[in-house]
């Protein structure tokens, strides 16, 4: 009995090993399984802080569209053999700048989503690229497929350990800390990487802040010159009217004198608004040649007397699609830009023009374009500086004299117009930059001649106006224009009191200034809309963040920007009030 005794132990004995075999190939084979969530982990890490890189990286490039500096960063990768391909995508998901290799397939030509997923042995990962809060794109990066070799190797231990099986245990086990250690380790880099980048956009956003606040000091010094001229014009209009103002025809010329000057200072206001980018964008057809022939003035002061300005402005009447505040600050950069350029005097020539873009060309579609240059005869541009000109914050002055945000807002003027912008230049011999915006299919709109040949409306009988301002002359000039058209009058100097007279009136329409203390004319608004929801609310204010204004009515506000005269307000109240009515 003893023999099959001892069998049967046997038997159990070796069940026992072949289930400890199996037990322990089972968690052999867990352990591998753990390992390759690890690594696969890791090389998800490793890709997303490559692609948050990239991301970081191509961010002002993306902003201004310069593909020239995209694909500067996209090939840096390609000393990365792990990366198989690359692609950055703009806002609506279309991939601008891509790379692969011969034996990857190439990116997607649009993005749906963002993901990083680890698939067919290799890792992909879209990023967004993003800046104050505002998405510019998205970046793609993929890995090359793990070699099966690499593969097999990393999972050799599970063979190993059918004879190894404790030994091979040990070592798993080790593994297995070791990738833990490891992906915390890359998980603490990857979160200070994550607060270098908040601290560098923080930075980089000062800097800007500070750079734009220098250039706007350089801008309103030079304008300063203007602004005396055009106080002295109003000075002695008024001086001279007070005292004759018996002599109706000169007091006439007088005032038109006093009118134009006023003009040409509100004109000369909004390009420093425009200057400061809080006014919202305000796209609209216009011929470029009659906007330059308009700037003539202010152009002939900034260059001043030791430089030639000549104007070669075509007769063509092409209008473009563009922001007519923007494109003359567009200019003046260039202007002064070139002015800088002829330190000891040149000549200046801006043209305009029409030419035609065939299909082949590579930095614009197809089509009729209006050509705007500016060239001088000053110290020219090298090669290596030409490349750069474009780019934002880049400058070859010297510190203090200049922002490099000047001829990127040139960039992005024509880029908003549906063009691009180029410079040709060399070493000594002039620069000419040229500016191709896209001719629109709208006509232009001839503002100056309908406000001349419209008329003041009047306004029909027991019309009443509410004007809310906390500057006593404004309110009271304002209040005296509206008298004279015809309407009947209420007057508040504040929000406060605005809200005092609506407990026994009801006008028709209110005029709120924006900026006033306690109560601005945004928080007023948004009282009074819930009294009285149908009451035409304008705002009347020389406030440069009208976007905020618009906000405050939810994006339908009605703005009249300081100063206005005597017709745009008729205008618009009775537009407002229903015009025609009498």
């Amino acid at each position: 009995m003893s023999g099959p005794r001892r069998s049967l132990a046997d038997r159990r004995l070796v069940n026992i090993a072949w289930l400890s075999v199996a037990a322990l190939l089972a968690i052999g084979a867990l352990l591998a399984a753990r390992a390759e969530v690890g690594y696969r982990t890791q090389a998800e890490r490793q890709t997303e802080v490559q692609a948050d890189i990239l991301a970081a990286s191509v961010s002002a490039a993306l902003a201004f569209d310069d593909r020239e500096a995209m694909r500067e960063y996209v090939d840096a990768l390609r000393v990365n053999r792990a990366v198989a391909a690359a692609a950055i995508y703009n806002a609506s998901g279309r991939a601008v700048v891509v790379f692969n290799r011969r034996a990857a397939r190439p990116p997607p030509a649009h993005l749906h989503d963002l993901s990083s997923r680890f698939a067919d042995r290799h890792v992909t990962v879209t990023r967004p690229v993003a800046e104050k809060g505002q998405r510019l794109g998205a970046v793609y990066l993929e890995t090359l497929p793990e070699p099966w070799t690499t593969v097999l190797g990393r999972h050799s231990g599970l063979a190993l350990l059918t004879v190894l099986a404790f030994l091979l245990l040990g070592v798993v086990t080790a593994a297995a800390s070791q990738l833990q250690t490891r992906a915390r380790l890359l998980a603490e880099a990857n979160e200070r990487l994550r607060e270098e980048m908040v601290a560098r956009g923080k930075a980089e956003e000062e800097l800007r802040q500070s750079q734009k606040m220098e250039a706007l000091g350089q801008l309103t010094g030079g304008i300063a010159h203007d602004f005396n001229n055009l106080l002295q014009i109003v000075h002695g209009a008024f001086e001279l009217i007070l005292r004759k103002p018996e002599d109706a025809a000169k007091v006439a010329s007088w005032s038109e004198n006093g009118i134009a000057a006023a003009e040409r200072g509100a004109s000369l206001t909004r390009q420093l608004l425009a200057f400061s980018r809080s006014q919202k964008l305000e796209l609209r057809p216009f011929m470029v040649s009659e906007l330059i022939d308009e700037m003539r003035d202010l152009l002939v002061r900034t260059l001043g007397p030791d430089i030639e300005l000549v104007f070669a402005l075509g007769e063509d009447q092409a209008p473009v699609m563009s922001d007519r505040t923007q494109l003359e600050l567009a200019v003046l950069n260039l202007v002064i830009n070139a002015r800088d350029a002829m330190p000891n005097g040149g000549r200046l020539t801006i043209a305009t023009g029409v030419r035609h873009i065939e299909a082949a060309n590579p930095l614009l579609d197809p089509g009729d374009y209006v050509e705007l240059s500016v060239t001088d005869t000053g110290e020219g541009m090298p090669p290596e500086v030409m490349d750069r000109a474009f780019d934002p914050f880049f400058t070859t002055k010297g510190v203090g004299k200049g922002t490099g945000l000047g001829l990127s807002q040139v960039y992005g003027v024509a880029r908003q117009a549906g063009g691009a912008a180029q410079i040709t230049s060399a070493a000594g011999l002039g620069t000419t930059i040229t500016l191709f915006l896209m001719r629109s299919a709208k006509g232009a709109e001839r503002e100056r001649e309908q406000r001349e040949q419209a008329p003041i409306l009047a306004p029909a009988a027991g019309r009443t106006v509410l004007v809310v301002d906390d500057e006593p002359q404004v309110r009271a000039l304002t209040c005296e224009t509206l008298e004279l058209l015809g309407y009947r009058v209420l007057q508040a100097d504040g929000g406060p009191a605005a809200l005092d007279v609506l407990e026994h009136e009801t006008p028709d329409l209110m005029l709120f200034d924006y900026a006033m203390p306690g109560m601005n004319g945004a928080e007023l608004a948004g009282i009074v809309r819930a009294l009285f929801p149908d009451t035409p609310i304008v705002f009347a204010s020389g406030h440069a963040d009208t976007a905020a204004v618009e906000a405050a009515l939810g994006g339908q506000a009605t703005i009249l920007r300081k100063p206005f005269n005597m017709e745009t307000l008729a205008q618009t109240i009775a537009g407002l009030l229903g015009a025609g009515e009498s």
